[in-house]
């Protein structure tokens, strides 16, 4: 299967940010508060829904590529791969369900469990996009852009019943809650938009004269993503301005799905056209893509060690020191233990297994 270098680090980059958005919340004391605007701006217009984004482009390369592996017809092939989509998300989901409860016993809050951090709608899109594996680019598309005005509609209608005993105070807090992170609808939009871009990806890269992959690369993908990126950025920058709207989030899922059509078709772009030529196939961005539920997990941790202590340039020297100490770290592990301790690649080994153990039947031996 074609590994793609734009994907590794467009997800590495994800994570960095994702790491210098937490560390700063963490570390800041309170008279620096006022420097978590910065990080706060960047994750929620830049990288906010990012992850989800990635995650589609790269699950969907996965669904059209793992079928590489030999199965006796094409239609078990499909069918094997898509309950390993399922088994995933479900496995996924159980993960997430325990993050949350330990969130939950931190703060002393069971209804804490249900949160939609990123692990939750990360399980719950995989669930989702099963029965639309299939579908056309166009059909994925739209069914994005009405689960994108889906989220809003149906949010301005609920958001004046948070915290409210009834019916649909439960379905704000079954949806949205907390709304500043990543609720399902708009979260699941954006990952099927991911799908699309894996899909083009696909029909590019088995293409077997680069010049013509070079062509369709610039034509369906790097052109077309920085158009529409850039349309979506300066849509984001009027209605801002003028406050058209007052919905919790929109700027922010909108304009990041701008700036990720722009950074990953920069990627592509310098991968493709070898603008930045490097002789390593893996380079210190990809052990954080590699190992990045590991990291999401994990790196809670440093939460208590410079809890609400340092100032701004401190802040600043130690979470660069961090990130990497962490690359280094991951470096020096990678060669000897691999995707021995990389939850996603765990994840996905399990769910390859349960779907080969539950429904791939051994054939009898008086036809072998």
């Amino acid at each position: 299967m074609i590994r793609l270098k734009s994907i590794d680090n467009f997800r590495g980059i994800s994570v960095i940010v994702m790491l210098w958005m937490h560390l700063t919340e963490w570390w800041l004391s309170g008279d620096s508060i006022s420097f978590i605007y910065v990080p706060i701006f960047v994750t929620q217009y830049g990288f906010w829904v990012s992850f989800q984004f990635i995650s589609g482009i790269s699950r969907y390369f996965f669904y059209k590529t793992g079928g590489l592996r030999e199965e006796s017809s094409e239609i078990t092939k499909n069918q094997n791969i898509k309950r390993e989509f399922l088994v995933r998300g479900f496995i996924l989901l159980v993960v997430a369900l325990l993050y949350n409860s330990v969130v939950a016993i931190s703060k002393s809050n069971p209804s804490e469990i249900w949160s939609w951090f990123f692990l939750l709608a990360l399980a719950f899109s995989l669930i989702m996009i099963t029965p639309l594996l299939n579908t056309s680019k166009k059909t994925r598309f739209s069914f994005g852009v009405v689960f994108l005005v889906m989220n809003y509609v149906i949010l301005s209608f609920l958001q004046d019943f948070e915290g409210q005993a009834n019916l649909l105070g439960f379905l704000y807090r079954l949806l949205y809650y907390p709304i500043g992170l990543h609720p399902i609808l708009s979260s699941f939009a954006v990952f099927l938009f991911g799908t699309v871009v894996g899909d083009v990806i696909y029909e590019m890269y088995y293409q077997e004269s680069r010049e013509k992959k070079l062509n369709l690369i610039k034509r369906r993908l790097i052109l077309p993503s920085i158009l529409i990126g850039g349309i979506l950025l300066t849509f984001i920058v009027i209605v801002n301005s003028f406050l058209f709207l007052n919905l919790p989030t929109f700027y922010g899922i909108i304009s990041t799905i701008g700036f990720s059509l722009i950074l990953f078709s920069v990627l592509v772009l310098i991968e493709e056209y070898e603008i930045i030529k490097t002789k390593k196939n893996y380079k210190f961005i990809f052990y954080f893509s590699f190992y990045s539920l590991t990291i999401y997990l994990v790196h809670n941790l440093l939460y208590f060690l410079f809890f609400k202590m340092l100032d701004t340039l401190s802040s600043i020297f130690y979470i660069i020191l961090v990130v990497i100490l962490i690359g280094l770290v991951l470096k020096l592990m990678y060669p000897k233990l691999g995707a021995s301790i990389s939850i996603k690649k765990i994840i996905s080994k399990l769910s390859h297994k349960i779907v080969m153990k539950i429904w791939v039947t051994k054939v009898p031996d008086e036809l072998e």
